[in-house]
């Protein structure tokens, strides 16, 4: 019995230690980053640019980029 709830206790600390949050997102840092992205718009930096440094500053996953869609067309060769 002592065994089991050993073993009970170090799967649920284990758990709920990969549960937390890893410490890069901080709710409090969401003005700091806004700011930021502003400055880097406010510089005249590349819009993508500053939106990926924001989403990385917050911690967050960053959007994939969309490209155009180009094709070959109707060629006859």
């Amino acid at each position: 019995m002592k065994t089991l709830l050993k073993t009970s206790a170090l799967v649920v600390s284990l758990t709920a230690l990969y549960a937390m949050p890893s410490g890069k997102a901080n709710a409090s840092s969401h003005w700091y980053c806004y700011q930021q992205y502003q400055d880097c718009l406010a510089y005249g930096i590349d819009a993508w640019t500053c939106e990926v440094e924001y989403y990385f500053c917050r911690g967050m996953q960053i959007p994939v980029k969309p490209m155009p869609v180009t094709g070959a067309g109707n060629k006859a060769d």
